[in-house]
């Protein structure tokens, strides 16, 4: 497999995952990092009331954290692999990333919106 196709497998792999480890944690409401600014400091657990708790941080944790279990995941995979992916199987890629970058951006937006 020639390098350019493992690295665009592995980054389509990466934004991919980030955006469903983004999505997953608030609609299955597991727990995370809250960061309480007033109190300068972070517990785990879902979102308390007072004192303005900001969960960005631990949203982005997790999402990382399955980004990278997922491109780990994929690396070692295409090692194994030696022929050269299809057209329709670089194609699916995009495919899904976009869907899932954009699934990402409605679902947020759908939150928060007013």
């Amino acid at each position: 497999m020639p390098r350019w196709q493992r690295t665009y497998i592995v980054a389509c792999t990466l934004v991919i995952a980030y955006s469903l480890g983004y999505l997953i944690v608030p609609y299955a409401r597991i727990p995370h990092l809250y960061y309480y600014p007033h109190e300068r400091v972070f517990r785990l657990g879902v979102r308390g009331v007072g004192s303005l708790p900001s969960g960005y941080v631990g949203l982005w944790l997790w999402a990382l954290m399955c980004s990278l279990l997922a491109t780990a995941a994929v690396v070692l995979l295409l090692r194994i692999r030696e022929k050269p992916l299809s057209e329709r199987a670089l194609g699916l890629g995009l495919a899904w990333t976009v869907t899932s970058f954009l699934l990402a951006g409605c679902y947020t937006t759908w939150n928060n919106w007013p």
